[in-house]
């Protein structure tokens, strides 16, 4: 497809219901002329990992701020091609979810991997009892968990690390910190790199409350403790709630 000039009056044709019925697809193309762009080259086909992935390594964020702005650019361009292919192309509801629990994925798992490594450069990996390195899991509840998200979603999360221990001593020197420290900036990190407002808007709203004890527990737990704490206190509509789950990847 030959991508026309920039300016939204020469979009192609095919895209003027969605231009019609999308107060944010115009704003959004008439502020940034590169996401038309990006539009010609990939709204004839479903936006799919790959694609979301190439976008990111392009990106190559190197700091907070443009990891910040490279998953939110990412959102933009997804949901603007959603909306052409849902309102002028005709694309299943099907594909609308999948895509939406895609980005969740990728996202998520961008951010994830992007802070492990900032925090395992100033703290050192965090090691289980064998001396192994860890990651923090993040399950995904409710509509992410199920595959279901639309555009409006926010993500449910449990975070969970295989058991307790601590880092290693960080090259160069610094202070070990314990596994539960390491893992709770981490999904502090996390929550923050999809959720905060910022001028690019945000990825998605992160609700936290399906981990044990809701608002009032830590905010991460090893399996032990979620073991633990299913035998002893979880209640019947946290165990339901736990069809859905699925470790995200």
């Amino acid at each position: 497809m030959t991508c026309p000039p920039l300016a939204p009056p020469a979009l192609p044709d095919a895209w003027q219901p969605a231009l019609e019925l999308s107060p944010f697809l115009r704003r959004l193309l008439a502020a940034r002329p590169e996401v038309a762009d990006w539009l010609c080259d990939h709204v004839a086909r479903p936006i799919d990992r790959a694609t979301m992935d190439a976008f990111l390594a392009a990106a190559a964020p190197g700091d907070e701020e443009s990891e910040k702005r490279a998953l939110r650019c990412l959102r933009q361009r997804v949901i603007a091609a959603l909306v052409v292919r849902d309102v002028a192309l005709g694309a299943p509801l099907a594909e609308v979810v999948e895509t939406m629990t895609t980005l969740a994925d990728v996202t998520t798992n961008h951010a994830l991997d992007f802070w492990h490594r900032q925090l395992a450069a100033q703290f050192g990996e965090p090691l289980d009892a064998q001396g192994r390195p860890q990651r923090l899991l993040i399950v995904g509840m409710g509509k992410l968990g199920g595959r279901e998200l639309n555009v409006s979603s926010d993500v449910d999360y449990i975070f969970v690390y295989p058991e307790d221990g601590e880092t290693a001593r960080p090259q160069g020197g610094g202070r070990r910190i314990e596994a539960f420290d390491f893992f709770t900036r981490l999904g502090k990190r996390v929550i923050a790199a999809l959720g905060e407002m910022t001028a690019d808007g945000q990825v998605f709203r992160v609700d936290m409350r399906l981990r044990p004890n809701g608002d009032s527990g830590p905010l991460v737990c090893s399996l032990g403790s979620l073991e633990n704490y299913f035998y002893t206190q979880g209640r019947e509509w946290e165990r339901y709630a736990w069809i859905k789950a699925r470790l995200m990847n």
